[in-house]
């Protein structure tokens, strides 16, 4: 059984409290699957309402794809600089929904921030066509933009 590549681009996010006292937010997110984490860039404009369109890509066996259990987990931090970066807020977002919803999300798709009121994070994603090669264009779109890439196999081909 083989794998699919995952392409999950954090596009950003609104309505998020102002947890600073003094200063502007400055925040970047933290996506972590399956063990692989990176964090996007510092959104130092956008304050309650950070953007990104930050892509990363992923490997997903088949077999993870098929029973629910693997989340995307979206953590929203605040750049301080004094007593350190503080959460803002967690979005996690299973896997299996998302390949249910079909192979590529046709516009942004939204997700409630756990512990604000009424934030969401927006993400678009794309799964790679399973008769498609490892290697075409689009794939080599994604490794040439500046975008963090996690490969994960799970079994040995």
């Amino acid at each position: 059984m083989g794998s699919r590549r995952l392409e999950l681009t954090i596009v950003g996010a609104e309505n998020l409290p102002d947890i600073r006292r003094l200063g502007r937010m400055k925040v970047y997110a933290v996506v972590s699957v399956d063990g692989c984490t990176g964090a996007t860039n510092t959104d130092r404009d956008g304050e309650t309402n950070p953007t990104w369109d930050f892509p990363f890509v992923y490997n997903i066996s088949e077999a993870h794809l098929r029973r629910a259990g693997l989340d995307a987990v979206v953590d929203l931090y605040c750049e301080t600089t004094l007593a350190g970066d503080k959460l803002v807020g967690r979005v996690v977002i299973p896997v299996k929904t998302l390949f249910d919803k079909g192979i590529t999300s046709q516009s942004c798709l939204g997700f409630p921030v756990a512990g604000t009121v009424c934030g969401r994070l927006y993400i678009r994603y794309c799964f790679e066509e399973k008769d498609l090669p490892r290697r075409n264009q689009a794939w080599e779109r994604l490794t040439t933009q500046q975008s963090y890439y996690f490969s994960q196999d799970y079994y040995n081909y």
